[in-house]
């Protein structure tokens, strides 16, 4: 375990932040970007009571930027904070992107 560090985190109900697929892209694409290792995380509502983050039925995603969690709460909106969090472990078990979107038939019948 490293030692844990401040980091910038955006919580947001669950499927507020993951719910249409756009923060899967983001992810994918900073992911691209800077590197598999760079520190933007989303955590599942599980891993945010894992993390010990409050609320109940959340989702966040957590990053060493600030001006990242400030886009994607203009974004997404939520409620930004700054927590003391293990990058090792984040790294470990949050490295996952979110869930793809529900695609949902629309369709005339």
């Amino acid at each position: 375990m490293s030692e844990p560090q401040g980091l910038y985190v955006l919580l947001a109900p669950t499927g507020q932040l993951s719910g249409n697929g756009q923060l899967r892209e983001t992810i994918k694409e900073r992911r691209n970007r800077k590197g598999k290792d760079v520190a933007f995380w989303y955590l599942s509502p599980e891993l945010v009571k894992k993390f010990n983050l409050p609320g109940n039925e959340v989702e966040a995603v957590v990053a060493d930027e600030p001006t990242a969690i400030n886009w994607l709460k203009l974004r997404f909106g939520g409620q930004s904070l700054i927590a003391q969090l293990d990058t090792e472990e984040l790294r470990k078990q949050a490295n996952l992107l979110p869930p793809p979107p529900i695609v949902k038939d629309i369709s005339a019948k």
